[in-house]
C-alpha cells in the first residue's frame, strides 16, 4: 500500500480528505454519530486495489456499484446505479443508468463516469489493480449518452451479472479521479455516490458523513467514525462502557461476556468465506510438497470438527467443497465434506518416502482470527501421524510470501455467488504462477476455462465438480479447514445488521 504517501499527504492535509470544498451538510434533529471499532484500518479507501477484509466494510459505504446484491433477499442480484441491464450473447451488456445520481463533490453521475471507472485507462493504470484482475474480459467501454453505457468483452462471459455487483465493481467520479494527483492521493480523498462521503482520513481513524442526495435518501445516522483498536478486550470493554456502538471481529470466546451486558449484544454468523491452507510446491518450498501423497496425508489427518468445536464453539462449519448453496443451480449439494481418515493419511505418509525432515508453515499472529491457535492444533494432528512442522511467526506478508513457505494460511472469499470465485479466480494457472507455487494441472485447467467461459449450466457444474476433486484430493494445490464466522458486537439500541459478506452498511436501508 501507499505508507509513506500516505503519511506525508494527512501530514499535508492536516488529515482531511477532500472536504474542503463541500458545502456543510444538516441533518435531521436526533440522528446519531455511530462509532465503530475495528481490528485495523486501511492504508486508503481505494476501490479497485483493496479488497481487503479491512477495507470493503467501510468503502461499502462510500461507493455504489451498477447492480447491488439485496442481502434482505438471499443476495438477489437488483438494480443499482442501473436502472436495468440487457446481455447480448454473454458477449455485451447494455446498462441504463438512474437519471440524476448525484456524486460526493455534486456533479451528476453520466455514462462517461460509468465508462471510465471500467475502461482500460483505468484497469491498466498502476494503482486499481484488482479491477484488472475482476475486469479483465473486458474488451471495451462506451458511453453511448448521459444515461446508457455499452460494455464489450472479449470473450464468452457468463460471469457479468456477478462482477459488475461484486468488489472492484464500484464507480468512481471521473473528474475528480483524473483530477487527482496520483492514486495515493485518490485513496485519501475518494469520490463515489454512495450513503456517505469522506469525512477525515487520518492514522487512527476515517469519519464517512452523511450524504443527503444519496438517490436512496439519507442515511439515518449523522455520520461513522471507523477507528482502530487491535485488542480484542479492549474492544469489548468499550462496546460494555458504551463508547463504541459496533465492534468487529468477535472471538466465540467473548460471546458470553458481551452477553452479560443488558444493553449490548453479539450479532452476525458464518460468512461467505472459508479458511484454507496452501501447499506451496515452488521452488520457495520444501522439496517433499511437490509429492502428492505427501499432500493428501496432510489434508487427510486434519480434523476439522474438532477445530471447529474447540475454537469456534460448534458455531463455525465445514462446508463440502469450495461453495456455498447461494450458487444456485451449479452448487453441489451432494459434494462430500473434506475426508478425515488417520489411516488413509499414513498410508499416504508412507508411500510419499517422507524421511522426517522438517516443513515450515511461516504465519502472522494479528491478521486472521485465530491464525495461531489453529496452527498449533494442525502441527499437533501432523505429528500424530509423523510429520513434523515448524511454525514461524512473522511480521508482515511479503515475510511470506517473498520468503521460504511450503504452508501457509489464506481465506477465500466469495465475492461473487459463482464456483469461479474461488476455485478458479484463485487458482487459474497466471494466478499460480505469479504466486510462484508450482502447481499445474491440465485438466484443472481446461475445465476451469468451461466454468469462465461457457455458459450452459449443466457444463459449468460438472466442470466445477472435477476441479474440487481434483484441488482437494486427487492432486491438492491446498486444504480445506471451515466457514469462517462474522461476528459482532453492537448496541441493542442500533437497528443494524450484518451481512454475509464484510460490507458493514450503515445505508438508509439497514439503519
Amino acid at each position: 500500500m501507499f505508507t509513506l504517501a500516505r503519511r506525508q499527504l494527512l501530514q499535508g492535509m492536516g488529515a482531511i480528505a477532500g472536504t474542503a470544498a463541500l458545502p456543510r451538510l444538516s441533518f435531521a434533529a436526533g440522528s446519531r454519530a455511530v462509532t465503530v471499532a475495528v481490528n485495523k484500518l486501511p492504508e486508503n479507501i481505494s476501490p479497485g486495489r483493496d479488497t481487503s477484509d479491512i477495507a470493503v466494510p467501510i468503502s461499502y459505504n462510500i461507493f455504489d456499484k451498477l447492480i447491488e446484491p439485496d442481502f434482505h433477499n438471499q443476495m438477489a442480484l437488483s438494480p443499482g446505479l442501473a436502472t436495468s441491464w440487457s446481455i447480448s450473447d454473454h458477449r455485451e451488456v447494455v446498462f441504463k443508468l438512474r437519471e440524476g445520481v448525484k456524486f460526493h463533490n455534486g456533479d451528476t453521475m453520466t455514462g462517461e463516469d460509468v465508462a471510465f471507472t471500467f475502461s482500460n485507462e483505468r484497469r491498466e493504470a498502476e494503482g486499481p489493480r484488482r479491477l484488472a484482475q475482476f475486469f479483465s474480459n473486458i474488451a471495451e467501454t462506451h458511453a453511448v449518452d448521459d444515461t446508457t453505457v455499452r460494455i464489450v468483452m472479449k470473450d464468452v462471459d457468463p460471469l457479468m451479472e456477478q462482477r459488475f455487483s461484486m468488489w472492484s465493481g464500484e464507480v468512481v467520479s471521473k473528474r475528480a479521479y483524473k483530477d487527482a494527483a496520483d492514486y495515493a492521493a485518490w485513496g485519501l480523498a475518494p469520490v463515489g455516490t454512495g450513503p456517505f462521503r469522506v469525512g477525515s482520513i487520518g492514522t487512527e481513524a476515517i469519519e464517512l458523513v452523511a450524504f443527503e442526495d444519496h438517490f436512496r435518501g439519507s442515511p439515518n445516522v449523522a455520520s461513522v467514525r471507523f477507528i482502530e483498536v487491535p485488542e480484542v478486550a479492549a474492544r469489548v470493554a468499550g462496546l460494555a462502557s458504551g463508547d463504541f456502538d459496533v465492534i468487529t471481529v468477535v472471538p466465540p470466546d467473548q460471546i458470553s461476556t458481551i452477553d452479560r451486558f443488558d444493553d449490548v449484544e453479539v450479532v452476525g454468523g458464518p460468512g461467505s468465506k472459508i479458511r484454507i491452507i496452501i501447499f506451496n510446491q515452488g521452488d520457495s518450498a520444501a522439496p517433499i510438497m511437490k509429492d502428492v501423497h505427501f499432500r493428501r496425508a496432510l489434508t487427510l489427518a486434519i480434523d476439522r470438527e474438532a477445530i471447529v468445536q474447540s475454537l469456534y464453539g460448534g458455531r463455525a462449519s465445514v462446508p463440502n467443497g469450495l461453495q456455498a448453496p447461494t450458487f444456485g443451480e451449479i452448487y453441489a449439494p451432494d459434494y462430500p465434506q473434506p475426508a478425515y481418515d488417520l489411516d488413509r493419511a499414513r498410508e499416504e505418509l508412507k508411500m510419499s518416502g517422507y524421511g522426517g525432515e522438517t516443513v515450515d508453515y511461516p504465519l502472522l499472529s494479528n491478521v486472521l482470527e485465530n491464525e495461531i491457535a489453529i496452527a498449533e492444533v494442525l502441527t499437533a494432528m501432523w505429528q500424530s501421524i509423523g510429520i513434523k512442522v515448524e511454525l514461524n511467526i512473522r511480521e508482515n506478508w511479503s515475510q511470506i510470501t517473498k520468503a521460504h513457505h511450503s504452508i501457509r494460511n489464506m481465506s477465500a472469499t466469495m465475492l461473487w455467488q459463482d464456483p469461479a470465485t474461488i476455485i478458479w479466480r484463485i487458482f487459474k494457472p497466471s494466478v499460480i504462477d505469479g504466486r510462484g507455487w508450482k502447481w499445474h494441472n491440465e485438466t484443472f485447467a481446461q475445465a476451469g476455462l468451461v466454468l469462465e467461459h461457457e455458459p450452459d449450466k449443466a457444463k459449468r457444474r460438472e466442470a466445477f465438480e472435477t476441479m474440487q476433486r481434483i484441488w482437494e484430493f486427487d492432486d491438492p494445490i491446498g486444504a480445506i479447514l471451515f466457514q469462517e464466522l462474522w461476528l459482532y458486537g453492537k448496541k441493542k439500541n442500533l437497528d443494524w445488521q450484518p451481512y454475509s459478506l464484510p460490507y458493514m452498511d450503515f445505508g438508509p436501508t439497514n439503519v
